[in-house]
């Protein structure tokens, strides 16, 4: 196993070499943290590091303006490496945390290597999960919202949406096709509704088969209202805003089921549609879940008043993953953007007062304001106290997050978007960037590795014509177990076990193959009685071959492995 390369030392107060402080996550929480931490950084004070599965930030307020088409994708993200440009940036999966060793476990993009990077302070910005494994069907149709591709995703699904209807003879299929469900009355769920509203309704002006009063989109809250962040008052002005606009509104109603035609809810009727954007769902980040540390009702660890991990010295925390209190209320601080923010620049102040052994301060986070966008032209605030609604709230709501933007650049081209939307139509161009073929053809050269022992599942093979040789490594030598020729198969155990693959693949003769992407194939093998049968026999006999009788044993030794190599 490899590496990764960053200063190293036992003794840090008596190394030259400076702290390691490490930011997992590049969020508000982590980004903003890491901008306070800069200067430090230049003048060599601290060894800064970020580590996040994507290189860039994300704007997460705007998102729901992206679904409408306000907002170009592009312009809601900016590199971490340009804004943090001092940090020594990882774009890798975090596979686990070692406090007791002070190790952060990563993995890179397509490469089968553990990675190991030590650190002196620990920030976690992790953010939180969506779980929407205990409702059936919910997570197999139904659009998530929480990241640029959902956004991306949802917008061009509502394009082909439109392109199906004006085309859908059939009154009813029509019906479920204009449909459009929003699970989830929070911030989420009402900016998605109301950009989702907006943006149809006008596309649906460029299609002559398809009438505007055709367009229905139904909120569902399990509560008693809708927006319980906000006051009474404000949450039924909100409701009021939407209703007006054509959206139907149901309270104190739960999503149960859900299949691609459909929406069950708990009453037990149902809502035919073609989509379901599933705004609920919350939790804690899986990541944080073996931490050894205090946690709130919710699961989630718990940071004292200085935002340190409470019982883990120069462990941190900033976002949504953890429970942060509040010195100025009982309560805890929300889950928004704007707390986010002030945390980290608090953090940042914390962090560089203990390496220089000076006193922290205590976090204090007085709400300054809530916005929630209501569609065009309308929303809902309350600000230092006041509450303001309609065209003012909205206004005051892009203005402040547009200040919020990290960058120039990225503000006058939100601005540039605004600007262009209220003289021209909003785009209904829908962009397929799906690859032209999931299932594909390759072809090997004879001596060629196909895949190595240890490398992750990619893909499902099958032999169109040629022979390959299974090879296993195993105690510093490697064994020849088996031969496999044309109409063979490979590569399934790994996938199904969810695994890295338990022998190297070569090419013995030139050989064709046919590729399964790892998605379809598992879809496939979860769907049908028969794939699994024969799976199951032929994975038997290869287990046998590699003396392993317990499929389990291959996970287990994967989770062994990275606990023994953090051991080096």
């Amino acid at each position: 196993m490899a590496f990764a390369t960053e200063p190293a030392s036992k003794n840090r107060p008596n190394c030259s070499s400076p702290p390691r402080v490490v930011i997992l996550g590049g969020g508000y929480g982590g980004v903003y943290t890491a901008l306070g931490l800069q200067k430090a950084a230049r003048n060599g004070l601290i060894h800064l590091s970020i580590i996040s599965r994507e290189n860039f930030f994300l704007a997460q307020p705007m998102l729901a303006e992206v679904v409408s088409g306000s907002i170009e994708p592009p312009h809601i993200i900016s590199p971490i490496r340009r804004l943090c440009p001092k940090s020594n940036f990882h774009q890798a999966e975090i596979e686990d945390i070692d406090l007791d060793k002070r190790l952060v476990v990563v993995r890179y993009r397509e490469q089968p290597d553990f990675h190991y990077i030590p650190f002196d302070h620990l920030v976690l910005a992790v953010g939180s999960s969506t779980d929407l494994s205990g409702t059936p069907g919910v997570a197999a149709h139904s659009f998530s919202f929480k990241t640029l591709g959902d956004a991306i995703a949802l917008r061009s699904h509502l394009i082909s949406i439109l392109e199906k209807a004006d085309v859908e003879p059939d009154a009813n299929r029509k019906n479920s096709l204009l449909t459009f469900v929003v699970a989830g009355g929070g911030y989420t769920g009402v900016e998605v509704s109301a950009e989702i509203n907006d943006f149809v309704k006008e596309a649906s002006q460029s299609y002559q088969h398809i009438e505007q009063t055709e367009v229905n989109v139904v909120l569902l809250q399990g509560s008693s209202r809708i927006l319980p962040e906000l006051d009474a008052e404000s949450a039924d002005f909100s409701q009021r805003v939407l209703e007006r606009k054509g959206i139907e509104v149901r309270l104190d109603t739960r999503v149960t089921g859900a299949t691609s035609e459909s929406v069950t809810l708990k009453n037990g009727s149902n809502i035919s549609t073609r989509t379901l954007v599933a705004a609920i769902g919350s939790v804690g980040n899986p990541l944080l879940e073996k931490l050894s540390c205090e946690r709130d009702l919710r699961g989630r660890p718990v940071v004292d008043s200085n935002l340190m991990l409470v019982g883990n010295p120069n462990v941190w925390a900033v976002g949504d993953c953890v429970a942060i209190p509040n010195a100025v209320s009982d309560q805890p601080c929300p889950p928004t953007a704007q707390c986010a923010i002030r945390a980290g620049k608090h953090l940042s102040k914390n962090i560089l007062a203990t390496i220089a052994d000076q006193s922290v301060k205590s976090f204090a986070y007085k709400d300054r304001g809530v916005f929630v966008p209501l569609g065009r032209f309308s929303g809902a605030a309350r600000i230092m106290g006041f509450k303001v609604s309609g065209f003012w709230a909205w206004w005051m709501y892009r203005t402040f997050f547009l200040l919020q933007l990290p960058r120039l650049k990225r503000k006058i081209q939100v601005l540039i978007d605004w600007s262009l939307e209220l003289v021209f139509p909003r785009d209904i161009v829908n962009l397929d960037i799906t690859k032209s073929h999931q299932t594909t053809q390759s072809h090997y050269d004879p001596g060629q590795i196909i895949f190595s022992q240890g490398d992750l599942a990619q893909g499902f093979f099958i032999i169109l014509d040629g022979r390959v040789e299974v090879i296993r490594e195993k105690d510093g030598g490697s064994i020849s177990i088996a031969t496999l020729s044309t109409g063979d198969y490979f590569g399934e155990m790994s996938l199904l076990y969810g695994v890295r693959h338990t022998a190297t693949i070569k090419a013995i003769t030139a050989v064709d193959v046919v590729i399964m992407n790892a998605n379809d194939f598992t879809m496939l093998a979860s769907s049908s009685s028969d794939f699994r049968k024969l799976f199951s026999k032929a994975m038997t006999e290869r287990l046998s071959g590699l003396g392993i009788e317990n499929p389990n044993e291959i996970s287990q030794s994967e989770h062994e492995q990275i606990n023994d190599n953090g051991k080096s």
